[in-house]
């Protein structure tokens, strides 16, 4: 009987702790827009609010190239990480930089001498152009030099550097809040709050630069990746395609929020589009939770994915579901129940309270499937199901919440607008459903749920998990031997197997003495041999690079017998966790 079982803790703590610097990066970009939203809301008019708001495409187009550019490659990275491919890696990396930089150029040259035309388009409410100009003529400034930053947080964060770009992006809105609320204070107007906002940006990414490129801890290399162009033109393409299903669902939103301003710019008017610019703060702060889920599950999920550790895909994705809806539920209940709150905060005429209200209460509730959409859009595209992401990406973007909000417009007002809402979150995970399971159907039996991944790896032989104890590096030798014999190994190899786990149990306990150390193991077949993938979230430690020498210094004791008994070992540091690779 086996001691031990599979469990979550590992993955689900390093996602704790990858989460919480990401969630405060995501809440400090996006409570800086809303605040600098309330600032101009409350010292200028709300109509100067909703002139702000209109922006938001032109926004959410600058983060769906971003995105397209960094998201899908970070999964990309992530499985060549846990691939132990590391120039592969390296070279991707270098490729996003490289795209980001040329992409910033071409945006800028794109945006600057368009402002004109482009408040027109952004806005069928002819009163609130001018104010929408005098904002954007600094704002095309700011978006070329934010789709640089997002880019690079990305390949950041991927690395191990989440806490770097949480303090980055605090230092920069932190500046953005207390130089909004100077400028507009004084005078400035609009034009106060994108000043701002172009100047948080440079502070952080200069901030984030600095601390990432000098450190040794850091694991990707910047590559000239243009000596081969025709190898880059090859990445660039594959890098596109990797983030097309999320990037597209960003784009999306531009176009929705575009759409769902002219069906109430021409339904309610300036008053319609002001409460539809609330909402959408509503959403930046759900958008908190998502994208530190989605930040912090990502990279984790590419490991696993790139190891073929299948069942802790399953158990990772389970557990950041869970979290994020708990965190969007306890949101929506607050709205549901206190919309007068948040109303509060935004400083509207008395005629406009009683529709807020209900336009809060409608439109919250399909925050919570907005929630589980993009999770789970994030992580098709992580493990490279682009069909299905994007299937979720245009079905809940724009197919169904448009044309519906414009007929639901027509015969319930303003409210149609707002179920429109719940109408595509519903619409959207009836679909995914449906395609998920045509896709198990004609796999032949080896893909059987919605996570559209194999069971398990079937050359797995041991998948478990244990704390790194004296008492346990017994029990677990014990456990690898009996699996291996009941297997049909040689009793012989089994022994090398449970000698080998004994000895690296040990040596982790030792090495981390005091501490509580997670491993997650995994024995499997490859190639005639039998491999050994360890993981643990103890201090770094490679074993290849230990010499008889530190024997003496009692804390890796049996490395050089492990080293003897193993056919080859390969090591790396991942995350912040060891991993290692031992062939029998």
């Amino acid at each position: 009987m086996i001691s031990f079982e599979r469990s979550g803790t590992l993955v689900s703590k390093k996602f704790r702790e990858f989460f919480l610097p990401t969630v405060l990066a995501s809440m400090a970009s996006q409570l800086g827009t809303i605040i600098n939203g309330i600032i101009v809301g409350n010292l200028i008019s709300p109509q100067a609010m909703a002139a702000v708001s209109a922006c938001v495409p032109l926004n959410q187009i600058t983060y769906a190239m971003a995105v397209l550019i960094s998201i899908g490659s970070a999964g990309m990275i992530a499985v060549a990480a846990g691939k132990r491919q590391n120039d592969e890696a390296d070279h991707i990396f270098s490729t996003v930089v490289t795209i980001s930089i040329f992409a910033a150029i071409i945006w800028a040259i794109c945006l600057i001498p368009n402002s004109a035309a482009l408040t027109k388009f952004l806005s069928s409410a002819e009163n609130l152009r001018p104010m929408i100009h005098e904002y954007l003529i600094i704002f095309v400034f700011r978006l070329p030099l934010y789709l640089m930053c997002f880019s690079w947080q990305t390949l950041m964060r991927t690395d191990g550097f989440a806490k770097v770009v949480s303090r980055g992006i605090l230092l920069g809105q932190t500046t953005n809040v207390a130089l909004s609320f100077a400028l507009v204070s004084n005078g400035f107007g609009v034009t106060g709050a994108g000043i701002a906002l172009l100047c948080s940006d440079a502070i952080g990414i200069c901030y984030m630069l600095r601390k990432y490129f000098p450190s040794a801890e850091r694991n990707r290399k910047f590559r000239n990746v243009l000596s081969d162009f025709g190898k880059f033109a090859s990445q660039v393409a594959s890098v596109l395609k990797s983030g097309i299903p999320v990037a597209s669902s960003t784009a999306l939103i531009s176009v929705k929020v575009w759409a769902i301003y002219q069906i109430l710019g021409t339904t309610g008017g300036a008053d319609a589009m002001t409460l539809y610019a609330i909402c959408m703060a509503c959403l930046s702060v759900v958008s908190m939770c998502i994208a530190g889920c989605n930040g912090a599950m990502v990279p984790i999920i590419g490991i696993l994915y790139g190891e073929k550790d299948f069942s802790g895909v399953r158990m990772l994705v389970r557990y950041v579901l869970r979290f994020a809806l708990t965190l969007s539920g306890i949101f929506v209940v607050f709205t549901q129940i206190f919309p007068q709150v948040i109303l509060s905060l935004y400083n509207l005429p008395s005629s406009l309270v009683e529709s807020g209200e209900t336009a809060l209460r409608l439109f919250s509730i399909s925050l919570l499937g907005v929630t589980v959409t993009f999770l789970t859009m994030y992580y098709y595209s992580t493990i490279q199901r682009r069909t299905a992401a994007n299937i979720l990406s245009w079905t809940e973007g724009i197919i169904v919440v448009v044309p519906a909000a414009w007929l639901l417009s027509q015969h319930f007002g303003l409210n149609g607008v707002w179920f429109a809402f719940i109408l595509a979150e519903i619409v959207g995970f009836g679909v995914i459903f449906m395609y998920t399971k045509m896709v198990c159907k004609n796999s032949g039996g080896k893909l059987n749920d919605i996570f559209l991944i194999e069971s398990t790896d079937p050359e797995i032989l041991l998948d478990v998990s244990y704390l790194a104890e004296v008492d346990t590096a017994a029990k677990i030798s014990h456990d690898a031997r009996a699996i291996l014999e009941q297997k049909g190994f040689d009793a012989a190899v089994a022994l090398k197997v449970g000698v080998a786990l004994e000895e690296m149990t040990l040596n982790i306990e030792k090495l981390n003495a005091g501490s509580k150390i997670d491993v997650d193991l995994r024995i499997k077949r490859g190639d005639g041999k039998i491999i050994i993938a360890l993981r643990d979230n103890g201090k770094s430690f490679n074993p290849l690079e230990y010499s008889v020498a530190e024997e003496e210094n009692l804390h890796t004791d049996g490395i050089m017998l492990l080293k003897n008994l193993a056919g080859e070992i390969k090591y790396s540091r991942v995350l912040s966790l060891n991993q290692t690779l031992i062939e029998i």
